[in-house]
């Protein structure tokens, strides 16, 4: 009871940000600050703005990333999840970590846990830049909670990755790159190799159970990382994992893949 507590707490907090920051959304004198569809989730949680949830509705509608996001976190507020739900898994197939944070603690409040739902989530939530449910993995695979074995490297290995964790930019490489180069580290070329085969084992494993987020992190690794393990770029293969996330709906590849045909176009 007390090692689900503490994960339960910790989205909790999540929970709680969230409000605080639609809290100070729902202030006039905040609107200067703060713009765009999570005002809109704060006045329709706080004010009751029913002009504001129409429009938020309409656009999540019509697949924009933001509206979708504000509209899950707006009944994320509202403590509705059998709402909230569907529009979280849209933002969290979009590459949104918050959402993918937001539906593991949801199978972890059934009244049967879901594990391994839980694990699904907190994987790419994880790979989508949330140092946060990095340590949760770190903490299920230390303690062997929700059916899940005790697994001392993968754990080891969450702990790690939560560390250095970039929360805002992602770049699951960076500790590689810096053993590779000496960035604050001394120089290890093998210890760089090492980390770069378990970072692309987890990546394959999210991208094999249809995490788009994974397939846009190897097209970075192949356009921009593999020369830190000796290796050279691989447009072939960048070009293969791009189309793979743009497949999948994920926002910034078919921005990527439309900015190239647009430059094709006009040559």
């Amino acid at each position: 009871m007390k090692k689900r507590f503490l994960i339960e707490s910790s989205v909790s907090q999540s929970i709680i940000a969230l409000i605080a920051f639609f809290s100070l959304t729902a202030s006039s004198q905040a609107t200067q600050y703060y713009h765009g569809p999570l005002v809109q989730a704060s006045r329709g949680c706080f004010d009751k703005d029913s002009h504001a949830i129409q429009v938020l509705s309409q656009g999540a509608a019509k697949g924009n990333y933001e509206d979708i996001q504000a509209y899950a976190a707006y009944w994320v507020c509202k403590t509705q999840p059998e709402k909230a739900i569907p529009w979280l898994k849209k933002s969290s197939n979009m590459g949104n970590g918050w959402s993918s944070q937001m539906l593991a603690h949801y199978a972890l409040k059934k009244m049967h846990i879901d594990g391994t739902e839980a694990l699904k989530y907190l994987n790419r939530s994880a790979l989508q830049g949330n140092a946060w449910a990095a340590r949760e993995l770190a903490n299920i695979y230390l303690n062997g909670l929700y059916g899940i074995g005790v697994d001392l490297h993968k754990a080891s290995y969450w702990a790690l990755y939560a560390e250095n964790v970039k929360e805002i930019v992602p770049n699951t490489f960076y500790l590689a790159a810096s053993y590779r180069n000496g960035w604050g580290v001394p120089k290890n070329f093998k210890k760089a190799k090492q980390l770069y085969a378990e970072t692309m084992h987890v990546l394959k494993e999210a991208a094999d159970g249809g995490d788009p987020y994974a397939d846009m992190l190897f097209f970075e690794f192949y356009t921009k990382y593999s020369q830190d393990v000796g290796m050279k770029k691989n447009m072939h293969q960048a070009s293969y994992w791009l189309n793979q996330a743009a497949a999948k709906g994920y926002p910034p590849a078919i921005a990527i893949l439309s900015a190239k045909k647009e430059h094709i176009t006009h040559e």
